[in-house]
C-alpha cells in the first residue's frame, strides 16, 4: 500500500493538487490548520501554515510554514523558476515570519518545512544544508517532508483502522488495478466507500471519513491520469460527490467549526470533480466533438447501439457539466465568475458539435435517455440558447414519428444491455405494445417542443401517440419528503410517480397537470440543494442512479434574464 501512496504522491502537481491534501493530512495527525492556499494573493512563501507535534523535537508544539512543491526537488527547482524554492524561503524569513504571524503565536518555536511529493535530489542537498545552516536560529527551525514522510502520514493517519485491514485494502488496489476495466473498477471503489461511509460516532468521526473518501478518489484519479483512462476516476467523482452531500449540506449541520469544515471539504470534492470533467470531457473529447462522426468512431464498436448509448452518457456528462459551471459561476469573484460562465458556454458548444456532427444522437434508443436530454435542454436554457437547439427537438420529434409508424427504432424502456440490443425483436403487436407501455420520452418532447412553440410539431407527436401507441402510460417524477434523506447513497425507493397524462385530452391538458403538480409539490420544499441554488447535485443523482429528471427542472431560466432567482421552473402553457 506504502508504494501506491508514494507512488500517488509523487505524480501530484504542486497547484490544486497536493496543496489541497496537505490541510487535511495534517489535520487528520493532530494539527491545527490557520492557512490554506489560496490563488490571487500574496502568501509571502507560505502555502500552508498549522500548530501541531514537531516529530523532530520531542512532540513540542511549534508553528509549521509550509512551502509546497510538486514531484522532486532538483538543482533546478532550487533558485530559478516560477515556483523556484529558495526565494519562497526568503520571503518566508523576511516578510511572514516578521509581519503575519498572530500575536498569540509569536513566541511558539517555528519549524519552516519544504513539502514535496517526491524526495529530493542528491545535487540540491548540499544548498538546502547550507541554507538551514546560515539562517536557522534557535527559534526557527527547519524540515523536509518529502513523499515518503507524507505516505507515513496518510497511512498512519487518513488510512488507519478499517482501510488498512488486508480484505479492505484489497479493494481498493482491485479498484487501481482495474482501471482498464472502468465499470469494474468502479464496482470496486463504490464498495471501498460503502465501508469507509458506515455509521459514526460522533462527527469528528464522519468528517475523518470524508476526508478518507476523498484521498482514495485523489489516488485513483492519479493513477486513472498517469494510464491515460479517465472513465473510473469520472464515475467515482460523481459518486464520492454524492455520498458526501448529505453530510456536508449546510442545512443539516448547526453552525460552527464543524459546518465551515464540511463546506470547505464539499467545496474540494466538488473541485476535484469538475478537474476531472474538464480534462475527460473538455480536453479529451471536446477536440473532437464537432468533427463528422469522430465521437461515433470512437466507440469502437460496428453495432449502433453501443454508439447511441455511448454518445447519449456523453452528452449527459457535458451537460451536468456545463450546468456546474453555470451554477458556481454566480460568485461575488468577478473574474472567476465570468471564468465559469465562458466555460459553461464552451461545453454547450462543444454538445452542440456533437450533435451536429453525429445524426445517430436525433434517435435514442432508450427511454431513460430523456435523463440526458433533460440536462442538456437545462443546460441551453440557463445559458438563454433554447434557439440554438430548437432544431434538434424538432429533428428528434420527426423520428419519434417515423419509428412510432413503422415500429422501428423507437426508444424501449428496458436498460438491460442484451434487451436493448436486440431491439425491435420483430414488428409484432404483442412485442410493439409491451415496449410502448410506459414511458417519460415522449412527455419530455411534447413539453420542449412547447416551450420552443412548435405547436404542429407537438400536435403531430400526440396524435402519433394517440394513433399507434394508445395504451402507453405517459408518466413523470417527483420527489417526496423521503427523498433528500436517501437519494445520495442509491436508494431509489422514494419520490412518487404521474401516471396516466392526460394526453388524449389536449396538450393544454396535460400541462395544465404538470403545472398542478410542481405547485402542490415544490421541489425545493423536498430537495435542500435546489433550496440553496445547487440544484446540479439532484441532477447528478439522478443521472447517476438513472431516476427522472422532476419537470421542475426540465426548464432552465436564463441568469442574464432580469428575474433569475426562481428555483422551480413551470412549464410553460403551448398556447403562450
Amino acid at each position: 500500500m506504502k508504494l501506491v501512496v508514494t507512488h500517488y504522491l509523487r505524480s501530484l502537481r504542486e497547484r490544486g493538487e497536493l496543496d489541497a491534501i496537505l490541510p487535511d493530512l495534517l489535520a487528520e495527525s493532530g494539527f491545527e490548520v490557520l492557512t490554506r492556499p489560496r490563488r490571487g494573493t500574496r502568501q509571502a512563501g507560505v502555502d500552508v501554515a498549522a500548530v501541531g507535534p514537531n516529530p523532530d523535537r520531542d512532540g513540542a508544539r511549534s508553528l509549521f510554514l509550509f512551502t509546497i512543491k510538486s514531484g522532486d526537488l532538483t538543482r533546478e527547482h532550487w533558485d530559478t523558476g516560477q515556483q523556484a524554492v529558495r526565494p519562497s524561503l526568503n520571503e518566508i524569513l523576511d516578510d511572514y515570519i516578521p509581519n503575519r504571524i498572530p500575536p498569540h503565536l509569536a513566541d511558539m518555536p517555528i519549524v519552516i518545512c519544504i513539502c514535496m511529493g517526491g524526495e529530493m535530489r542528491e545535487d540540491v542537498r548540499a544548498q538546502w544544508s547550507g541554507f538551514c545552516r546560515t539562517n536557522g536560529k534557535a527559534s526557527v527551525h527547519f524540515a523536509e517532508w518529502n513523499g515518503d514522510r507524507l505516505a507515513d502520514l496518510i497511512l498512519s493517519g487518513m488510512l488507519r483502522a478499517e482501510l488498512i485491514e488486508s480484505e479492505n485494502r484489497g479493494v481498493f488496489l482491485k479498484a487501481l488495478a482495474m482501471l482498464d476495466q472502468p465499470d469494474v473498477a468502479y464496482r470496486h471503489f463504490r464498495h471501498l466507500l460503502d465501508i469507509i461511509f458506515t455509521e459514526p460516532k460522533n462527527q469528528t468521526e464522519r468528517t475523518r471519513q470524508l476526508r478518507k473518501a476523498y484521498l482514495c478518489l485523489w489516488i485513483l484519479f492519479v493513477w486513472a491520469r498517469d494510464a491515460d483512462n479517465l472513465e473510473a476516476a469520472y464515475l467515482a467523482s460523481e459518486l464520492v460527490l454524492l455520498r458526501s452531500w448529505p453530510h456536508c449540506d449546510n442545512t443539516r449541520l448547526r453552525k460552527g467549526s464543524t459546518q465551515q469544515e464540511r463546506l470547505a471539504h464539499f467545496d474540494q470534492v466538488l473541485q476535484l470533480h469538475i478537474i476531472i470533467a474538464n480534462l475527460l470531457l473538455v480536453e479529451k473529447i471536446g477536440s473532437f466533438a464537432d468533427k463528422r462522426y469522430a465521437l461515433s468512431m470512437a466507440v469502437n464498436s460496428r453495432n449502433a447501439v453501443d454508439i447511441n448509448m455511448a454518445l447519449f452518457e456523453t452528452l449527459g456528462r457535458l451537460s451536468l457539466h456545463g450546468l456546474w459551471l453555470d451554477a458556481i459561476s454566480v460568485t461575488q469573484d468577478e473574474a472567476f465568475a465570468q471564468a465559469m460562465s465562458e466555460g459553461a458556454d464552451k461545453v454547450l458548444n462543444i454538445a452542440i458539435g456533437m450533435l451536429n456532427a453525429n445524426p445517430a444522437l436525433a434517435a435514442p434508443v432508450r427511454d431513460d435517455f430523456a435523463i440526458e436530454l433533460a440536462l442538456f435542454m437545462r443546460l441551453a436554457g440557463v445559458r438563454g440558447r433554447l434557439s440554438n437547439v430548437a432544431d434538434y427537438i424538432r429533428g428528434m420529434s420527426d423520428h419519434l414519428c417515423n419509428g412510432l409508424r413503422a415500429r422501428q427504432h423507437y426508444p424501449t424502456p428496458a436498460t438491460d444491455y442484451r434487451d436493448v440490443l436486440a431491439h425491435p425483436r420483430d414488428r409484432s403487436d404483442a412485442y410493439f405494445e409491451e415496449h410502448t407501455r410506459a414511458g417519460i420520452l415522449y412527455t419530455f418532447v411534447l413539453a420542449w417542443l412547447a416551450m420552443i412553440g412548435d405547436q404542429e410539431r407537438a400536435e403531430r407527436l400526440r396524435s402519433m401517440l394517440l394513433e399507434h401507441a394508445p395504451n402507453m402510460t405517459h408518466q413523470i417524477w417527483v420527489p417526496d419528503g423521503r427523498t433528500d434523506e436517501v437519494f445520495w447513497d442509491g436508494d431509489r425507493d422514494h419520490g412518487f410517480s404521474v401516471p396516466g397524462l392526460p394526453l388524449d385530452d389536449s396538450l393544454e391538458a396535460v400541462f395544465s397537470l404538470l403545472n398542478r403538480v410542481m405547485k402542490e409539490h415544490p421541489l425545493h420544499e423536498r430537495v435542500s440543494a435546489v433550496r440553496i441554488g445547487l440544484p446540479p447535485i439532484l441532477l447528478a443523482a439522478c443521472r447517476h442512479y438513472r431516476m427522472p429528471v422532476p419537470p421542475h427542472l426540465w426548464q432552465g431560466q436564463d441568469r442574464s434574464a432580469p428575474d433569475s432567482t426562481a428555483s422551480d421552473q413551470a412549464a410553460p402553457d403551448p398556447g403562450m
